[in-house]
């Protein structure tokens, strides 16, 4: 019998699952504790990581003012990573392609002491593994989740996940990665919060979409004519009369325009996190996604400062390499600061 990772979590860990499903509502950096946290990526013109540099290699403002900036040894750092799967709405046609999952997720945890939780969500977050060092145990729930109802609520789920990551210990890299499609649906945590926690656990949210437009239009077009419909014809001269006839329903075009209108939240969290954001299309090129957002998180410097101006409200952050112009940085776009209790 195939245990779902809801059930499995229900029998294992319910006073746990309980606890976390309430989360705590203190979701901001409070001015006493002003160590920031900066992930870095550094890449060469040909997209080759770079992780030769030093501290002093990099120039990093805070409200355009300069920073003394500390670089940490991410060797000595160990890895808790939250796995955001969504299984509501279009997921459920991608679910053919996460088969063999755990693999890349266990090449890119890379062992003890680094540890994994796995949450899946729909309209909600449905449930948390207990963090662990061995992601086999979950190999049955991850490469054949259960299909959740019809919503994404994606800024739920990081609200829920960064909590939990908020909950590890202090010296770990904390990294979100984030497997869904790029639109939220149905949540009612803010952008501003999903800023707040981020900046909080210092965390970096990392997402891989599919397109669940192109996954519904291909559904649309499994019929070799188009849905059947029936319509009522009564050409000049002739008596009223109902034919069949093959047709293509154009509201699913009209929905993948509306769609696309709609905010790209997956890569937006990336982005202000210093995460990354990308997309596949079928089995193999999740594999090569996943296997370059491995690289870079093994391979991202962790920038460290203590705000010179601790202004209560949003830090606006830029990392830059003035002795590098040939080399590209990526890093978190800023920060958030608020009045300590």
């Amino acid at each position: 019998m195939r245990w779902s990772l809801t059930a499995v979590l229900l029998y294992l860990v319910p006073g746990t699952l309980c606890a976390q499903n309430t989360p705590s509502t203190d979701n901001t950096l409070h001015t006493a504790s002003r160590l920031v946290v900066v992930p870095a990526l550094v890449q060469s013109t040909t997209k080759e990581v770079v992780y030769s540099l030093h501290a002093n290699d990099f120039l990093l403002t805070d409200k355009s003012v300069p920073q003394k900036v500390s670089l940490d040894e991410t060797d000595k750092q160990p890895l808790s990573l939250v796995v955001l799967m969504q299984t509501g709405g279009a997921a459920v046609r991608e679910f053919g392609k996460y088969r063999g999952l755990e693999t890349m997720l266990a090449e890119m945890l890379g062992g003890a002491p680094n540890q994994v939780a796995i949450v899946n969500f729909d309209s909600r977050p449905e449930a948390a593994s207990p963090f662990t060092s061995d992601i086999a145990q979950w190999t049955d729930a991850i490469d054949h989740p259960d299909p959740g109802d019809s919503g994404a609520a994606i800024k739920d789920a990081l609200k829920f996940g960064l909590n939990l990551l908020a909950k590890q210990p202090p010296n770990h890299r904390k990294v979100v990665l984030l497997i869904s499609q790029p639109q939220d649906s149905g949540s009612t945590t803010t952008a501003k919060e999903i800023g707040q926690i981020t900046s909080e656990t210092n965390a970096a949210i990392y997402s891989i979409t599919f397109t669940p437009q192109a996954t519904r239009l291909k559904g649309a077009l499994k019929e070799p004519h188009g849905p059947i419909r029936t319509v009522t014809l009564t050409p000049p001269g002739t008596a009223t009369g109902q034919v069949r006839v093959w047709g293509f329903d154009f509201s699913e075009p009209l929905n993948m325009v509306l769609d696309a209108m709609k905010t790209d939240v997956a890569a937006e969290v990336a982005e202000v996190s210093g995460g990354e954001a990308m997309r596949f299309g079928d089995r193999n090129q999740l594999d090569e996604v996943l296997s370059t957002m491995s690289r870079h998180i093994r391979n991202r410097y962790m920038l460290s400062f203590t705000p010179s101006r601790p202004d209560v409200g949003f830090h606006p952050i830029r990392v830059s390499l003035i002795q590098h112009p040939d080399l590209s940085v990526k890093a978190r776009s800023g920060y958030w600061l608020s009045n300590p209790e």
